[in-house]
């Protein structure tokens, strides 16, 4: 054989195991390290969540954020020193050392918890650094809500602490606006220190000055801090939208760029030279969230700026709930995760930046918190209690059951009230009508009962994790396979290992905080079967023509959901990707049962949505079928009718930067990710996209072709060299 069919065989092989090797999507340079968040899935109530029931105010619902992140080539990290906290309490080195402390993403934690450093701690940090010398305290937004004891003031007492700290300035995050324009501004009056944002209009004014300048010492020059806010722009779509009707959000890296002009125009003009920035950004580092709007691209921006050459440039970030300190030329990132797990710390003199990193919570551990902030949280503490005794409903006519051998087993009265609460609220709250809502089972906590009030306080045990209601677009397939994995677990066992069943003589399946309960959607399903095939049917609701339909694989569905299953929680690898935000779960739970008719769910186990039967019963249901399709690829079953809720349609709104008009007000209170620095990076998004692919249908495929013209070379050189 000649050589050159040698040589097209070798080339050919060489393209057929091309997809076996996986891609490296996510990397980092050798001298580039980067403590970063990722979360425990099961902190939302999966099979191990000891740690989420011991501490019902600190740690919220995680979510399980396992996107990729790529880290560009020219970002260098420092490495945290071990004594990190011995920072804040060494004596300065010289006059023009300033300890810069900052936060983002506390969304209400106030409270000292586990992992959790609480305003107590931060006070005593902050009050010992300034007993050392300069010190400036910032946040970079999304602190006044989060958790119930945080949002029955609807940010009042959050705003209280913050000016016991003394903060110095802050930005604006998506979720400042949660409690309406009105209450964001009552809340800027209240401090006693400016929020800043440069990107943020109405009417086409700035809603708030887009800088401030601070001078540290007015008998020195050239020690001014020049502090500028900017905000992401995805907050038209990461709130409810009447928060911001007629608001816009305009380009971050164009607006930051403007201000410095203006203000090195100014200093110029006034023979002033400025050589300290820093950046009060809420823009964050999620994959989902374009290039443009993230803080490492304002970052990298910055460095390039020709104005800000020679000048250090700190820019604190926050909105992804990640910790990451990198430079970027002279700029200096840092984001300190979220929740107050940790806090940001920087020293700079006026040659250089010294140090940058976080103290973490176990770092923490032995900092005496500061009396008089623990005391103002105590008073607070008394005041929520008292709150929560206010009544939502006079009387439950029925118990809606949340034991944990139910919630994470099978359909619930209580799992749907919950989830016809979300659908309620997504058909007016998005840009699109939700077609199903679903929540995990872990996530209820308690149970209402009946022939008694139901109290604001009874609303939060049953969702105590503070988290959101949040919408993403789905496929069909993604639904199946979502349901695939609720409906996954092993069956239970007596002690003689036979299966325990249910009343209808259907094998139940083992407590899983995954177990989905559900609205707008019905599942035929068999405990009997492998748990690849246990689904017989999945019917959708369709908001259109108010009716269910079979589930298509390739159509796009709207899911409304809390944010941890938004994200991937739970191992739902399947969601994630780009979300739409609303309030707290508990708020919208207790607006829905303000009018709901509770008689609708006096069945404690209806089996009406979740519906478990053998695979023989349902073939006989459907008998009047042309054609039964096979357990694991059916997906339409006849038409369901299961109880709706009560919905409105409403017109699809704008998805434009400027909000557009809503339809309904509930004030909300965010949750999002809980992170270590010791783990993996972590950012919003679905996982499934990014991660290394050898299997996939298009792998397959070229394998196929790669093995028809490897015969093909070899057929043809033999049979060339048999003619000669």
């Amino acid at each position: 054989m000649k050589k050159k069919y040698i040589l097209f065989s070798f080339l050919v092989s060489v393209f057929l195991f091309m997809p076996l090797f996986p891609e490296q999507l996510v990397w980092a340079d050798s001298d580039t390290q980067i403590a970063v968040a990722a979360v425990d899935p099961d902190t939302a109530g999966s099979a191990e969540d000891t740690a989420a029931e011991n501490n019902e105010a600190g740690i919220s619902e995680m979510e399980a954020e396992q996107a990729e992140q790529r880290v560009p080539d020219n970002i260098t990290a420092y490495n945290q020193p071990e004594n990190e906290a011995s920072l804040v309490s060494a004596p300065q080195a010289d006059n023009s050392q300033v300890t810069i402390i900052h936060t983002n993403d506390v969304h209400g934690r106030m409270q000292e918890a586990d992992g959790v450093i609480g305003d107590a701690k931060l006070a005593a940090v902050v009050n010992q650094a300034r007993s050392q010398g300069k010190t400036l305290v910032f946040d970079s937004g999304d602190v006044f809500q989060g958790l119930p004891i945080s949002n029955s003031s609807r940010g009042e007492d959050m705003a209280d602490i913050l000016n016991a700290i003394g903060f110095d300035a802050m930005t604006l995050g998506n979720h400042e606006f949660d409690f309406g324009l009105d209450q964001l501004m009552t809340l800027s009056e209240k401090l006693s220190f400016p929020i800043i944002s440069s990107n943020v209009y109405i009417d086409g004014v700035r809603l708030f000055e887009a800088a401030t300048v601070i001078d540290m010492d007015s008998d020195v020059s050239g020690d001014e801090f020049v502090v500028i806010g900017v905000t992401t722009p995805e907050t038209a779509t990461k709130t409810h939208p009447n928060n911001v009707a007629g608001i816009s959000f305009t380009e971050p890296i164009t607006e930051v760029n403007n201000v410095i002009a203006q203000l090195e125009a100014n200093a110029a003009a006034e023979g002033k030279t400025y050589s300290n920035y820093v950046i009060l950004a809420h823009l964050g580092i999620d994959t989902t969230t374009p290039t443009q709007w993230q803080g490492t691209a304002l970052a990298q921006a910055l460095a390039d700026n020709e104005l800000l050459q020679g000048k250090k440039v700190l820019l604190l970030d926050g909105h992804s709930h990640t910790v990451l300190t990198a430079t970027y030329g002279n700029v200096t990132y840092n984001q300190t995760g979220s929740y107050l797990n940790n806090i940001g710390l920087i020293t700079l003199n006026s040659d250089r930046v010294l140090s940058s990193g976080v103290i973490t919570a176990a770092e923490a551990e032995k900092i005496t918190p500061d009396p008089d902030i623990a005391a103002l949280i105590t008073d607070i503490e008394s005041k929520y209690e008292a709150e929560t005794s206010a009544v939502i409903i006079e009387n439950s006519p029925v118990e809606l059951n949340g034991d944990r051998s139910n919630v994470r087993v099978r359909e619930t009265n209580l799992g749907n009230a919950v989830a016809d609460a979300l659908l309620d609220y997504g058909q007016t709250g998005f840009s699109h009508q939700s077609n199903l809502a679903v929540t995990n089972g872990g996530g209820l906590r308690e149970t209402i009962k009946a022939g008694e009030p139901v109290t604001k306080g009874d609303i939060i045990a049953v969702l105590p994790f503070g988290n959101i209601i949040s919408q993403i677009e789905v496929s069909g397939q993604d639904i199946y396979d979502m349901f695939v994995h609720s409906l996954g677990s092993i069956l239970q066992a007596d002690k003689e290992g036979n299966p325990i069943l249910d009343e209808n003589g259907q094998p139940l399946l083992e407590p899983s905080g995954g177990f989905l309960q559900v609205s707008g959607v019905s599942v035929h399903y068999d405990t009997n079967l492998v748990a690849s095939d246990r689904i017989l049917a999945v019917s959708v609701w369709d908001p259109q023509s108010n009716s269910y339909k079979p589930l298509d694989l390739t159509a796009t569905y709207y899911l409304a959901t809390n944010d941890f299953l938004a994200a991937g929680g739970d191992g739902y690898t399947m969601l994630g990707g780009v979300r739409e935000e609303g309030p707290s779960l508990d708020e919208v739970f207790a607006a829905y049962l303000r009018n709901a008719d509770l008689s609708q769910y006096a069945v404690i186990n209806p089996n009406s949505r979740l519906i478990s039967l053998s695979s023989a019963q349902y073939a006989a249901e459907n008998s009047n079928q042309n054609e039964t399709p096979e357990a694991k690829e059916a997906t339409e079953p006849e038409q369901l009718f299961i109880q709706e809720t009560a919905v409105t349609a409403a017109a699809e709104q704008s998805q434009s930067f400027t909000a557009a008009s809503p339809l309904t007000l509930l004030p909300a209170a965010p949750n999002d990710t809980v992170c270590s620095k010791d783990d993996l990076l972590s950012v919003t998004g679905n996982s499934n996209a990014v991660l290394p692919n050898s299997g996939d249908r298009t792998s397959t495929l070229i394998v196929v072709l790669g093995l028809v013209f490897i015969f093909a070379g070899l057929y043809s050189g033999r049979h060339t060299a048999y003619r000669k």
